[in-house]
């Protein structure tokens, strides 16, 4: 490699002309044989231009990268052009496949070791290839999930195929500085396509939401139903934003604004819980903190891709669908679109949220439901997933309700979510979508048929002219292009300052989303010179943890019994309260409940349920379809549940007491755990990171340490019969049919169930109803 230069200040007096690049390869070499220092010009009233093998102009004693190495200043070179300028020039320079890998992003990126130390060598030199994985054509690739999609990403996706984005998949677990070096790395072999006749584009790091402490996205709703604001929320995404910017996370997938309304789905646990209002004011919050204000996007952003628009939650019956069978959405009901699912999204529109991800389902518009409707006018027709719905994307998103951003499909729709398009090839796939107001495909890597599809006619040149202009200009915005590079040391003091400096606002966070719903005779506060026996269930840790762990959420898995124990029992004696081995010696038996959903994303073979205890259901063609096999398989979603009962029973015969705290990630039946308990609270949160502030803060709210201010996100359902599922004949074709719909929030679908069955009820009503008569419908809680 020729150095020819480490620092800018030699060029300080430079004349109107072109600074050659700093590195050079000599003849044999390969961009990615070593790592590149990034050489940065400051400008004195504009931006800083950063480079390594892109060369600088130099006019007017200003800076300006060369983006391209052909020494002329064009408009999409020019600072001092609009963004939206730049971005419309920039386009006209692109290759055909340069374009079609700036419309894609891989799946799966992660560096290749978590630290610094480790990525250098003895010499002193970090290693590229200890950073970003190098291709090794005699490796068989690592399948992902789902067929179509690949876990194996490494440096061909970026230099062969032009892939210039990837979704990080690290949470924590690596240093801030080392994925600024892994976004430095793709950006040095993106920028390296201006030496090869193309031009250099930043490379992007998208990632999901990453818990740094906060509750998780249920509790972040409980705490804000109860503080009645979301200041705690926009702290929390400017705390985020700081870091994530710092180390090259320059996209966040999410939040996930989807209104919950069946308690079977499982994505339940990703949202702000049911309410429209609630999640709305949380989505305003968002965008605001994410974004650094709500006037678009700015230097200091972080892409916000909220989803799944037009809203998933009203999925047929539970089923997810990331496989085929949970590819419907189902909409009972007239206007249940407009008035419960759409408002975060308009919310966030209203905010220039900068960009959106389309739903994997379908509508159905058949017999099961009735046509949707906005302001007057129906709002889809088709029977596609929303990325390739030109009716949902283009005429409601961007024409109706104002959204002025880029749309990112969610992760695979041309291999495994093709529902309704199965006839189709994949080029004729990719056309569909982009031609139907997609800009982005996600968690693809095949952009040879995006070329295949304008070269055969089948995608018009101008609709993936526009689909990159969306994508450009955000890059524009954010004011990445001129110097895209980091600096790892900042990131990891970024990280330092924020993530430790928030430990305490994250703290009061998760006692804030503590909900009391249940305080017999006034139990709680509870009398700190009491003995403590805990005792903690948990279900079968089947799907709920594989889920999260394929989408970033860095759930704490496998089996953490003990150190949960651990966790509680030295919180509990940090209050005064001694702690006993066993039930017999405690004046307070302490219940950890903690379900699992069946609800698995990637292997789904039967109903989700909501039942604690061991279930028998009817088994279903895996991922393939809702058909029954004529099997029967049992669900554990809570082991050993009736114990519960038994050692309740027994601490009750002698004069003790009962105290537990439920987990909540889909509104659980509570029938096998309230009865028998005195006082009860709920826990929303699970995130790894997290899971110790919320166990701790539990034990704040039982102690009287914290008034508890939570309410609940969710509406507890009461009997199975209120989401019973009965067979219909609907057009000819049998249909399951939920006793209660789909497509409305629990708070609000007392009113579409039949009466016979909400007369056979306990309470009368869909909110379950406990034993001193208060019903669990979102937004209730209890103080002392």
């Amino acid at each position: 490699m020729q150095t020819r230069y480490t620092s800018a200040d030699q060029w300080a007096e430079a004349k109107d002309g072109v600074i050659p690049a700093p590195y050079a390869l000599e003849e044999g070499e390969q961009i990615i044989d070593q790592y590149l220092e990034p050489v940065i010009f400051h400008n004195v009233n504009g931006p800083d231009i950063g480079v390594t093998t892109c060369g600088v102009i130099v006019k007017d004693g200003l800076y300006f990268k060369d983006l391209d190495n052909s020494g002329e200043l064009a408009p999409y070179k020019d600072w001092r052009l609009s963004p939206e300028q730049r971005a419309e020039d920039m386009v006209r320079h692109l290759r055909l496949d340069q374009q079609a890998g700036l419309v894609l992003n891989t799946l799966f990126n992660t560096p290749v070791v978590p630290t610094r130390a480790e990525a250098t060598n003895a010499e002193g030199k970090l290693e590229l290839g200890k950073i970003y994985k190098h291709h090794n054509p005699g490796e068989k690739p690592m399948p992902g999930p789902l067929p179509g999609m690949t876990v194996s990403i490494d440096d061909s996706h970026v230099l062969e195929k032009h892939i210039a984005a990837g979704v990080y998949r690290g949470d924590m677990r690596c240093e801030a500085g080392m994925v600024a070096l892994y976004h430095n790395a793709g950006t040095q072999m993106l920028e390296y396509e201006a030496c090869k006749g193309g031009v250099a584009i930043p490379y992007s790091l998208h990632t999901n939401p990453i818990n740094i402490g906060y509750p998780d996205s249920l509790g972040i709703g409980a705490a804000v139903i109860g503080d009645g604001n979301t200041d705690m929320v926009y702290e929390m995404a400017q705390t985020d934003r700081k870091m994530m910017k710092a180390e090259g996370l320059n996209i966040m997938y999410g939040p996930q604004v989807d209104v919950t309304s069946d308690p079977r789905w499982p994505r339940t646990s990703g949202t702000y819980g049911e309410r429209p209002d609630v999640t709305s004011d949380i989505a305003e919050a968002l965008v605001k903190g994410y974004q650094d204000g709500d006037n678009g996007l700015n230097e200091g952003s972080v892409v916000l891709t909220i989803k799944h628009f037009p809203g998933d939650a009203p999925s047929e019956n539970g089923f997810e669908p990331h496989v085929p069978i949970g590819q419907w959405r189902i909409y009972r009901t007239p206007g249940s679109m407009e008035k419960y699912h759409l408002p975060p999204f308009q919310r966030a529109f209203d905010h220039k949220v900068s960009s959106i991800m389309p739903d994997y389902s379908r509508i159905a518009t058949d017999g099961r439901a009735v046509p949707q409707t906005y302001r007057g006018e129906v709002t889809s027709t088709e029977e596609v997933p929303s990325a390739y719905s030109k009716e949902l994307i283009t005429d409601l998103a961007r024409n109706k309700m104002g959204f002025d951003g880029y749309v990112n499909s969610d992760s695979g729709i041309t291999t495994v979510q093709i529902y309704g398009v199965e006839n189709l090839t994949e080029p004729e796939r990719y056309a569909k979508a982009i031609s139907a107001g997609t800009d982005v495909i996600g968690g693809n890597t095949d952009p040879e048929n995006i070329v295949k599809a304008v070269e055969d006619g089948l995608l018009p040149k101008a609709d993936l002219d526009r689909a990159s202009y969306n994508r450009l200009l955000s890059l524009f915005r954010t004011k990445r292009v001129d110097n895209p590079y980091l600096d790892p040391d900042k990131a990891d003091q970024a990280r330092v300052d924020n993530f430790d400096g928030a430990k305490k606002k994250a703290y009061e966070a998760n006692q804030k989303a503590v909900v009391l719903v249940k305080n017999h005779e006034k139990l709680l506060p509870l009398a700190k010179s009491q003995k403590v026996c805990i005792v903690t269930f948990k279900g079968v840790d089947s799907g709920f943890a594989q889920m999260a762990q394929a989408m970033g959420a860095g759930l704490g898995n496998t089996d953490e019994d003990a150190a949960l124990r651990k966790t509680l029992t030295e919180a509990f004696e940090k209050k005064g309260y001694t702690v006993v081995a066993t039930p017999e010696e405690a004046d307070v038996l302490y219940l950890h409940v903690w379900p699992i959903s069946n609800g698995l994303v990637f292997n789904q073979y039967a109903m989700p349920v909501i039942e604690m205890g061991e279930i028998v259901t009817d088994e279903r063609e895996r991922n393939k379809s809702q058909k029954k096999t004529g099997n029967k398989v049992t669900v554990v979603t809570l082991k050993d549940v009736e114990k519960i009962k038994e050692l309740a029973d027994a601490i009750h015969a002698r004069g003790g007491k009962v105290v537990g705290t439920c987990v909540v990630c889909n509104p659980w039946l509570l029938d096998k755990l309230e009865p028998y308990c005195d006082a009860l609270t709920i826990q929303y949160t699970v995130s790894a990171v997290a899971l110790n502030n919320a166990l701790n803060a539990q034990v704040d709210v039982i102690s009287g340490d914290f008034a508890p201010t939570g309410k609940l996100s969710l509406t507890m359902v009461s009997d199975p019969a209120v989401i019973a599922i009965t067979e219909q004949e609907i057009d000819g074709v049998v249909r399951e049919i939920c006793a209660s719909p789909n497509d409305v929030p629990g708070y609000d679908k007392d009113q579409y169930i039949d009466p016979a069955i909400l007369a056979n009820v306990k309470g009368g009503s869909y909110a379950y109803c406990d034993a001193d008569g208060n019903y669990y419908r979102s937004g209730f809680g209890l103080n002392y």
